[in-house]
């Protein structure tokens, strides 16, 4: 058995996986107690590491598939992108990102996103993230059963309902085609079967049903109590840093990254990468930015 050792990052979410060698051969005992970590903390930090293109992408699918070693068979193993304020095509090149899962508005967001840093200069932008799983779980049971029924709309396109102290900084993509999906409030998890509370800052827009006015007051409310501080942590970057989260129990946001700041290069890959691949063909749409200021 690959011998690792496991610090939890906070109580609520994150956990450092320390003494892990992603160049030595991993056994299945070894996996099946990473993807145990990895369902139970949604959010693992891998430090100081010298990791390839095609190793990131076999433990991002190997632990989307809780630890099926076959998992990797068939994918792209030399794709990735950026996310990058210095490569010319790197995504999210400036800005602030508010909290999310990624392609919330699509039908697949069950993905298992990781980010490796290429490069992370002093002082690096923090990636933030919170566990809705958590979130749920802490609700009074009053508002758990008024939100019980309700589902959310979710769409693509602009960051969050414009009304934070802080439009000015938001990184604003612009698509070609919006697009949404409507999801319950009370979503859950496809793998676990644990329930998410499942609304996001960036990309819900209302709650179905609702008179505007009454669901943008909930949504504050929800909102106000899924991202308190003391359920939030902030991963500082250093170069050699592997982050990976599941995409719909861990929303991840960052502050304001200065387009002309210190580099910040952290290589994107996310599982399952057929599945993700075959959707972005078939949109034939990639978001734009304007060039940092």
């Amino acid at each position: 058995m690959t011998q690792f050792e496991v610090r939890n990052l906070s109580p609520t979410v994150g956990a450092e996986i320390i003494g892990f060698d992603p160049q030595a051969e991993i056994d299945q005992e070894s996996w099946n107690r990473l993807s145990r970590t990895f369902d139970e903390r949604v959010m693992l930090v891998f430090r100081d590491i010298d990791l390839s293109v095609a190793r990131q992408h076999e433990i991002v699918e190997i632990l989307q598939a809780g630890g099926d070693m076959s998992a990797p068979q068939g994918t792209d193993a030399e794709r990735f992108s950026y996310v990058s304020n210095k490569e010319e095509d790197g995504g999210a090149p400036y800005g602030r990102l508010m909290y999310h899962s990624d392609m919330m508005w699509s039908d697949i967001a069950f993905q298992t996103p990781s980010l490796y840093a290429v490069e992370a200069q002093q002082p690096s932008t923090p990636t933030t993230f919170t566990n809705i799983i958590h979130a749920w779980t802490a609700l009074p049971n009053d508002l758990k059963e008024r939100l019980k029924g309700l589902s959310a709309r979710h769409e693509s396109g602009q960051q969050g309902r414009g009304n934070t102290a802080y439009e000015d900084q938001l990184i604003q993509p612009q698509w070609s085609k919006l697009r949404e999906t409507v999801k319950p409030i009370a979503m859950p998890h496809p793998r676990t079967g644990e329930i998410m509370l499942y609304v996001c800052e960036q990309q819900t827009r209302e709650i179905v049903g609702l008179p505007k006015k009454e669901s943008d007051a909930l949504l504050d409310q929800l909102f106000e109590h899924m991202y308190r501080p003391e359920w939030v942590i902030a991963h500082q970057w250093r170069t050699g840093d592997l982050v990976i989260w599941d995409n719909m129990a861990a929303q991840h946001g960052r502050p304001y990254v200065e387009g002309g700041g210190p580099a910040r290069t952290l290589r994107k890959i996310h599982a399952p990468s057929k599945v993700l691949d075959a959707y972005l063909k078939s949109m034939a749409d990639i978001p734009s930015y304007e060039k940092a200021m």
